[in-house]
């Protein structure tokens, strides 16, 4: 098995509420033509070089970093889905039945410097893309409102996902989502940061306007026990494969997630179209998606999904992960 750190570069210096990012790190493991690929990112404090020293020993430790376990189950699920000759998709219609519709494609903004700028992008992309996510948690809370209503007179008829990272205070973010729903967001996610608990997130929703879009729990959901604990007061999760560590794992989170009633939005970091396409393969049993890493890089360098002139996503008809190099 071969492994190496793959550095992806941005098109622009990207920015959310845990800070701003012109590359990012990937681990890549390949056994054979089989490759698989996990993201690091800087807020789960995740060393790449000492994670590919690991994956790198004669004797793997018991416990791995979260991107070493995410791309050793991949590079598993890719072997055994190419041995069968079934998309990685098969397996999680196994756990979650039959497969849903595939929902439209969404394309982030960061937090704007320049909100002129920042208008003219909105403009181009809504062209394309009938769903928009916008990056808030900025640290000022005039700028995270003009970022909405700027965005909203661009794109008077897109969907509009507000990203706070949890960059807003439990004290102002009810008073924040009563402000930003007059421009009628399709969701409003992780308002609040994680390390307040699930506490935080029940007063938030006894603090709640009555008229409200839909809250969804990023960083606070990690596994499906948490989906479980926070169903009482959000009403859908982001599930991303780096946060469940694995495919399974965001099989389940998915699984809780309906079992409790709650929307999914299937999410991913900054990471190539290796990783995209592999999240992507769990799109049909999701309610939203936010599957745009790899747009946000200029080195890609494998394909895999594509999406059209009208912002469909359309998955590649191979076996296993299906993304190949360029």
């Amino acid at each position: 098995m071969k492994a190496l750190l793959y550095t992806l570069h941005l098109r622009v210096p990207f920015r959310i509420a845990h800070g701003v990012s012109s590359t990012r790190q990937v681990l890549r493991l390949q056994e054979g033509d089989h490759i698989a690929e996990a993201p690091f990112v800087p807020y789960y404090g995740e060393d790449p070089a000492e994670t590919l020293r690991l994956v790198s020993l004669p004797v793997l430790p018991q416990r791995l970093p979260r991107a070493a376990s995410l791309a050793f189950n991949l590079l598993r699920h890719d072997i055994v889905c190419h041995a069968q000759n079934i998309p990685l998709r098969a397996v999680a219609a196994q756990k979650l039945g039959k497969e849903g519709e595939m929902p439209f494609a969404c394309h982030s903004l960061g937090i704007p410097d320049d909100l002129h700028v920042f208008e003219e992008r909105v403009e181009v992309l809504a062209k394309q893309f009938r769903v928009l996510k916008l990056k808030l948690g900025s640290g000022d809370l005039g700028l995270d409102i003009a970022t909405v209503s700027i965005a909203r007179y661009a794109a008077p008829d897109a969907e509009l996902f507000l990203d706070v990272n949890g960059g807003w205070d439990p004290v102002q973010a009810p008073a924040m989502i009563e402000k930003v729903a007059e421009y009628a967001p399709a969701l409003i996610e992780q308002p609040i940061h994680h390390s307040h608990g699930v506490d935080a997130w029940e007063d938030l929703r006894a603090r709640l306007p009555s008229r409200c879009p839909p809250i969804i729990a990023d960083e606070s959901a990690q596994n499906a026990e948490a989906v479980a604990e926070l169903a009482p007061y959000v009403d859908g999760v982001n599930v991303k494969l780096l946060k469940c560590g694995s495919f399974d794992g965001a099989i389940a989170m998915i699984a809780k997630a309906k079992e409790e009633g709650l929307k999914v939005l299937l999410g991913c970091m900054v990471e190539s179209s290796l990783g995209t396409t592999a999240a992507a393969h769990l799109a049909p049993w999701a309610d939203w998606i936010d599957l745009d890493g790899h747009l946000h890089i200029s080195n890609d360098d494998f394909t895999g999904l594509q999406i059209d002139a009208e912002g469909r996503l359309h998955m590649p008809e191979r076996p296993g992960i299906g993304a190949v190099a360029i």
